[in-house]
């Protein structure tokens, strides 16, 4: 089912994802809830930081790794720069940049396609698949850097995801920027079933400050929700549906990094 809205720019983008969480799903695997052939079309960019989503200094480098091929942004760039006066333009810009290994499915984002009309400047960017919270929320704030490269400056940005996934490991992050009982509450009413394989680490993590995860996603934010959101409400939130839910309740983890 495609999401088809147009949203103001804001803080985070919210507005999608609760969409998303509306949604009929192509597919739902543990803690992931995945939806296809997902449009959305914004007129700013929501204003966010990689600190704002819990990353650390590596992370623009890591998507300029994936993402840039400064000979084509440089084809691109110049593409526009000649074709500036003229009535209409398109120019598609490839999102390809270091090379994938073997056990890759591909890049994420796979192109970035410019229009002009009349005074009007619409970018489209288009995606294999991504994440929804926090991998499409870095992206938001890299694409401002990649629009300067090629001198734009979007009145419209559209955005086409062949696959968005949403993720229950990313909750803490997205409730970061929410009042997290209001969210969580409406996942509860709108669709149970992400709300009990997607809330399960959530609660698990509620339970104890001093706990390790196999994973590193888990442990990045188990570490980000202590810091920034009030824990003790979020427990006695997902207990008490976790509870109804009738499952048996996840316990600490006792997950130990070896040394």
């Amino acid at each position: 089912m495609s999401i088809l809205k147009l949203l103001p720019g804001g803080e985070f983008h919210l507005p999608l994802i609760e969409q998303a969480v509306l949604a009929e799903s192509f597919k739902y695997s543990g803690v992931r809830k995945l939806i296809q052939a997902v449009n959305w079309e914004t007129d700013s960019l929501p204003e966010l930081t990689y600190d704002d989503l819990g990353y650390k200094g590596m992370k623009f480098k890591q998507l300029q790794r994936n993402y840039y091929d400064p000979v084509e942004f440089a084809r691109v760039a110049a593409v526009l720069a000649k074709r500036k006066d003229h009535d209409y333009t398109s120019v598609a810009l490839s999102m390809r940049g270091a090379k994938k290994d073997s056990r890759s499915q591909g890049w994420c984002m796979l192109s970035v396609i410019i229009t002009r009309s009349e005074g009007i400047e619409v970018v489209e960017v288009q995606y294999r698949s991504t994440e929804a919270i926090l991998k499409f929320g870095g992206d938001l704030v890299f694409l401002p850097w990649v629009f300067e490269q090629l001198g734009v400056k979007p009145d419209k940005v559209r955005f086409r995801f062949a696959n968005f996934y949403l993720s229950g490991v990313f909750f803490p992050t997205l409730c970061s920027f929410t009042d997290p009982v209001k969210f969580l509450d409406f996942l509860w009413k709108k669709d149970k079933k992400l709300f009990s394989g997607g809330t399960r680490f959530f609660l698990r993590s509620s339970y104890k400050k001093e706990q390790s995860f196999a994973y590193s996603p888990e442990n990045q934010q188990h570490r980000f929700a202590w810091e920034r959101l009030d824990m003790k409400r979020i427990r006695d939130y997902l207990h008490e549906k976790h509870k109804e839910i009738g499952k048996p309740l996840p316990e600490v983890s006792l997950y130990k990094k070896p040394r």
